[in-house]
């Protein structure tokens, strides 16, 4: 491009924002950063999310697409088939299925363009700052909005400084905001901090929980790669067997661990104590084995699986980290330990397991406060301020700017 900034192979100039105002019936009036949404307009998006693994990033995508379509709105899922493919069919309105490995291909990318063009987004969103996922050239090529959603301060979890690939980033609380603010250097009018979600599943049952029955089941589930703390579990079940308490243990998850963890389970003699399941994906049942559950706050979107937890009824041990303490008031509605603390996370499974009535003031708790605090449609009202922003070409809302409005008039 003569004169003028590089292009990219799509033709759009590099730093260059997409031409996005674009919303229908836009009044014509000067830009405020607070846009007024429409109750009957919906959107139609493209959401692009990484292999569909058993971890908080598959259950943040099934959440989004279901609070979306439960408000009127149309997805279409852009993601690597993974092991809890199926278990999302009948969540979205279409699909397309991309490579595992990322790379499309020229007949992959045609038919790509192919799909997406017949299901006429209104504006791409991906689930992560994913350089493997496509979101960012499907943008560019088609001159549509992308947001992206941000879930952690991790390496790689976070937009390189000064990226200018997304036209909106969600941060899923005030540390990550933070962090695209100050150390990204992002623009504020690009950045926006929505709260996570769950959809109340399992109400906690008083009979079930206080009745004299089968020994305790505490599951520990993530997915299973080194330093993932699934070592210190295991030094816990032990701990935990030592003091006499009749419980049994089960680690669900998959990865590049998972020989390394049954080895370890074996040679310590936990075999017929802790089950390794490596199969079980029916994402509606995940909770169901598990009377207390174990989270570590290390892997992708940790908070989406401790809310998913709270709202099956089950009480949840998390360790410390990222959005685990703006969830958790410990030893109200959850409990948190130090990681890699074998002892202290012996010590608060030992007295779950031995204090039913406990586990379920806890469990009872912590279901209420996903009912109350995070509410799926409040979530989903907020995103579509978001996308209406992106169309109209304005800054982003405020954080929470947005729900607290819909929330107001639906309550009038």
């Amino acid at each position: 491009m003569a004169g003028g900034q590089p292009s990219s192979d799509t033709g759009r100039a590099q730093g260059v924002r997409r031409d996005t105002a674009r919303l229908r019936g836009r009044d014509g009036k000067p830009d405020t950063g607070r846009v007024k949404l429409d109750e009957n307009l919906r959107f139609r998006v493209a959401l692009f999310a990484p292999h569909l693994e058993l971890n908080g990033l598959t259950v943040y995508t099934r959440t989004l697409m279901r609070a979306l379509r439960e408000c009127g709105n149309h997805v279409m899922l852009v993601s690597p088939v993974g092991p809890l493919s199926e278990t999302l069919n009948g969540a979205h309105d279409g699909s397309f299925d991309l490579p595992g490995n990322g790379r499309l291909g020229f007949f992959g990318w045609r038919r790509m363009k192919e799909a997406l063009a017949e299901f006429e987004p209104d504006l791409l969103h991906a689930v992560c700052p994913d350089p493997a996922l496509p979101a960012v050239r499907v943008a560019n090529h088609a001159q549509l909005p992308l947001a992206v959603s941000v879930h952690g301060v991790k390496h790689g979890e976070l937009p390189q400084p000064d990226d200018k690939n997304y036209d909106a980033y969600i941060a899923s609380d005030q540390s990550v905001r933070q962090r695209l603010l100050n150390d990204c250097r992002l623009e504020r009018d690009r950045t926006t901090l929505i709260r996570d979600c769950a959809f109340p599943e399992t109400r906690p049952d008083d009979r079930d929980i206080l009745a004299a029955r089968r020994r305790q089941v505490v599951g520990w589930v993530g997915p299973l790669h080194e330093g993932c703390g699934y070592r210190s579990f295991v030094d816990a079940a032990i701990k935990v067997q030592a003091r006499g308490a009749d419980a049994m243990f089960s680690i669900l998850g998959s990865g590049p661990a998972a020989p390394a963890v049954r080895d370890e389970v074996e040679a310590r003699g936990m075999l017929p104590r802790i089950v390794v399941v490596q199969d079980l994906y029916d994402y509606g049942r995940i909770w169901d084995p598990f009377d207390i559950a174990i989270i570590d706050s290390r892997q992708p979107a940790s908070a989406l699986m401790v809310l998913n937890a709270m709202a099956n009824g089950r009480p949840v041990i998390a360790t410390e980290g990222g959005a685990v303490f703006d969830l958790i008031q410990d030893g109200v509605d959850g409990m948190i330990v130090p990681r890699d603390d074998a002892d202290a996370l012996s010590e608060r499974i030992l007295m779950l397991v031995q204090n039913p009535t406990e586990r379920l003031r806890m469990a009872k708790a912590a279901f209420e406060k996903v009912e109350e605090e995070y509410r799926p449609a409040d979530m989903a009202q907020s995103i579509e301020a978001v996308y209406a922003a992106l169309l109209a070409d304005e800054p982003l809302p405020k954080p929470f700017e947005a729900r607290g409005k819909r929330s107001a008039r639906s309550h009038a």
